[in-house]
């Protein structure tokens, strides 16, 4: 993770300071330039899980086990000056089912811990949510390019995160099943983006876009347990990188 934020990091750096000379050069051409244009636009793209997100290491109570999945994103800005403005972003998420081998791992994980004749683990639904993230935005224009640099704050809200039931046998002092519940709890979240928009003319164009989205995570409920061993996840911490490509219209 931390080599992905480091090569993210080095890119922006260059891509700034690509942009901002292209802006320097171009400004001398056109000093009578207007404020940006607000534009609102739509995309769908894929949602990484990183970090404790994409873990699956069942000692880890921070583990989500997430796997790759889909985005749909509404996506936006208005502009207060020239080409500084506050852009916003509301988004869906589905991270895909657990895997088989999701289930095997906090399967064995349990049996281990309760010392039991057999553990099993049955997950249903999945990690399911919405963001809304506001933030300060400033945007490079060379020809028909336009370059949005982003750092914005906000909310996740979780629709459905993996419902488990755990069994096990051979344990006298676990009468029942355990229940990880799905949680659709809200949490705060902050992150950052970064944007290429091409112009079509007419106020069209398309768009592809980075988003970096963190959380320290809602909370998560277990019910059931009559014995205290094993794993007992009480927070699911959230890391998306998200890569979208939309279609805008400027007005």
């Amino acid at each position: 993770m931390k080599q992905t934020l480091t090569f993210f990091a080095a890119g922006l750096l260059m891509l700034l300071a690509f942009t901002s000379k292209a802006q320097d050069t171009n400004d001398k051409d056109d000093e009578t330039k207007v404020k940006q244009k607000p534009y609102v636009g739509l995309g769908m793209g894929i949602s990484y899980p990183f970090s404790n997100f994409k873990k699956t290491d069942y000692s880890n109570n921070k583990s989500g086990f997430a796997n790759r999945g889909v985005t749909f994103q509404l996506d936006g800005a208005v502009y207060l000056k020239r080409n500084f403005g506050i852009g916003y972003t509301f988004s869906y998420q589905d991270q895909s089912n657990f895997s088989y081998d999701d289930d095997l791992i906090l399967s064995q994980g349990y049996t281990t811990d309760f010392k039991a004749d057999q553990g099993t683990v049955t997950a249903d639904k999945r990690y399911r949510s919405f963001n809304l993230l506001v933030g300060p935005q400033y945007t490079f224009v060379w020809r028909s390019l336009s370059f949005d640099v982003r750092a914005s704050a906000g909310a996740i809200k979780s629709q459905t995160s993996p419902l488990l039931t755990i069994s096990v046998t051979g344990v006298d002092a676990q009468t029942g099943s355990i229940t990880q519940e799905s949680a659709k709890g809200y949490a705060f979240a902050y992150g950052g983006s970064a944007a290429i928009r091409f112009d079509m003319g007419a106020g069209w164009g398309l768009s592809l876009k980075g988003n970096y989205v963190n959380s320290p995570g809602y909370n998560v409920t277990t019910t059931g347990r009559t014995l205290n061993v094993g794993r007992l996840v009480t927070k699911q911490p959230i890391t998306e990188g998200q890569v979208v490509f939309g279609l805008y219209k400027a007005f």
